[in-house]
């Protein structure tokens, strides 16, 4: 049989193997996600000579390209070859990107940003139709109550690939532009590398065994395929809370490193060091969230982790009171803290409580309307937060506490600030709002197993001071939070059939 033919049955053989695979495919695409987006994209435009304009439109162009998710549920139903078409958009996508990257090298200097531009587009529209038929295969494939635990290694040892990939890289750029004697030419090799990565992850696909797509009932037309997400009461919820929280995200999210670049005034190679602070934050708590998500439910871990990303964009505006002080940098770094446990939490969740709601033989649609709502959000939310901080930028709303040794005497008074918000501190302010209202929405949600915070929470603290106060010791404690990511990598699959079958129980 063709490798892109689906089987009536899957063994437990098979579904070892297809995880295996679904984790080295993981490792590759996140790999590539990684150099192509983030600071390199608007690197290699800016390189390439691209305009403002030309640079804020290829870093929405990810999001947007969330709008094929509609013609993606269709294609998909119709060929029910889930593998197939993920390796073929997939290949697309990536050879997209290896074109990209052949710009700087072979395109006239006057079209050189409207190629590499309209390769971008089919790049992430391409990416787009593979992850709909992608997302609609794992969910079949991913055994439901080992999802949480499965997905969370997966998430864990690809941020762990991620931030070394990212200080690599973000450190070459100047030593390959020196060596190569050209700007552009330098983002194209990370670029090659990146798509190296993609081509990979997509060929690895064709070993994923794939069961046969659970044939929707009815003959419902386009139009009803559509909305029949947004009439299940209980789907409609989450596609509201997916919404919102997207818009949070993604609009707060847009400017963390402009607020620390211009604002507080740190070089970049601090904030690449504060990334990988939240990013070996979150390689341990993936697992930590995916026991929980496994043991209680997906809801009961952004019922916490979403509460804390709000937190953290309260906390921003603190770390200027109106300038940089002594505390800035420790709270930047317990800010990146709180960041890499909340985005782990929700990065996990999110998709896995949309898979879980997503009825079966229907479940390429709502998953499919669960990515277009995020991903039109997202879209849109850029926009809103550069207007935002664009009106607030020189407007100001300061509190000051003043003490007197003597009220009679007005000079003598000593001012301490207490608020000062101004310019990006009015887009933290208006994302934690829609946070607030998207932590609402999540409320109304209904999973099995929902448990109270408190009870989460508890279980968080079990499982640091178990990783800290092991039975060994503090210090073998200690080394098995700093081993987490290498340990996991060399797990053989034995020890993992032994694991899940031990959770399974």
């Amino acid at each position: 049989m063709a490798w892109y033919h689906p089987t009536e049955t899957v063994s437990d053989q098979e579904v070892e193997k297809g995880l295996k695979v679904l984790f080295w495919e993981s490792l590759s695409s996140h790999a590539m996600v990684l150099l192509v987006t983030g600071a390199f994209l608007p690197g290699m435009a800016l390189a390439l000579g691209a305009s403002n304009f030309i640079i804020g439109l290829l870093a929405s162009f990810a999001p947007i390209a969330q709008i094929a998710q509609i013609p993606a549920i269709f294609l998909v139903e119709k060929v029910a070859k889930r593998k197939l078409l993920t390796v073929l958009f997939g290949l697309i996508s990536r050879l997209a990107l290896v074109a990209a990257a052949l710009v700087p090298f072979l395109a006239p200097e006057g079209n050189r940003v409207f190629l590499f531009t309209l390769l971008m587009v089919l790049f992430f529209i391409a990416g787009s139709f593979a992850g709909c038929s992608r997302a609609s295969l794992i969910k079949d494939l991913v055994p439901e109550k080992l999802r949480g635990s499965i997905l969370a290694k997966r998430l864990a040892a690809a941020t762990a690939l991620g931030a070394v990939l990212s200080i690599l890289a973000g450190y070459s750029i100047k030593g390959l532009s020196d060596w190569i004697g050209d700007g552009s030419q330098a983002y194209a090799v990370i670029f090659f590398v990146a798509a190296a990565c993609g081509i990979f992850g997509a060929l690895v696909t064709m070993r994923m065994p794939e069961p046969v797509m659970e044939k929707r009932q009815g003959d419902a037309g386009w139009l009803k395929t559509l909305i029949e997400p947004a009439k299940d009461h209980n789907f409609r919820k989450l596609l509201i809370f997916s919404s919102a929280w997207s818009f949070t995200v993604i609009m707060s999210g847009a400017f963390f490193v402009v607020y620390m670049l211009q604002r507080i005034g740190i070089p970049m190679s601090t904030v690449i060091l504060l990334a990988v602070v939240s990013q070996v934050t979150n390689i341990y708590f993936f697992s930590v969230w995916g026991r929980i998500a496994d043991r209680f439910s997906n809801k009961s871990v952004l019922a916490v982790s979403v509460p804390m990303f709000i937190l953290l964009l309260v906390m921003y505006p603190f770390t200027t009171m109106p300038e940089t002080y002594a505390g800035t940098m420790p709270l930047l770094i317990l800010i990146h803290v709180i960041g890499g446990i909340s985005t782990a939490g929700f990065n996990l969740c999110a998709a896995n409580i949309a898979m879980k709601l997503a009825p079966r033989g229907n479940a390429t649609a709502y998953l499919g309307a669960n990515a277009f709502v995020s991903g039109v959000s997202a879209a849109i939310a850029p926009i809103i937060g550069g207007a935002i901080g664009s009106y607030f930028a020189v407007r100001e709303i300061s509190i000051n506490l003043f003490y007197r040794t003597d009220h009679t005497v007005a000079d003598e008074a000593i001012s301490i600030p207490a608020l000062s918000f101004r310019g990006i501190d009015f887009v933290f302010f208006a994302a934690a709002l829609t946070g607030l209202y998207a932590w609402h929405r999540l409320s109304l949600i209904e999973e099995e197993g929902t448990v109270g915070e408190a009870e989460v929470r508890d279980e968080i603290f079990s499982s640091v001071r178990n990783s800290l106060f092991s039975t060994s010791g503090l210090s073998m404690g200690m080394r098995r939070m700093t081993a987490f990511p290498y340990e996991m990598l060399r797990k053989t699959s034995r020890k993992r059939r032994k694991q899940d079958s031990e959770l399974g129980k």
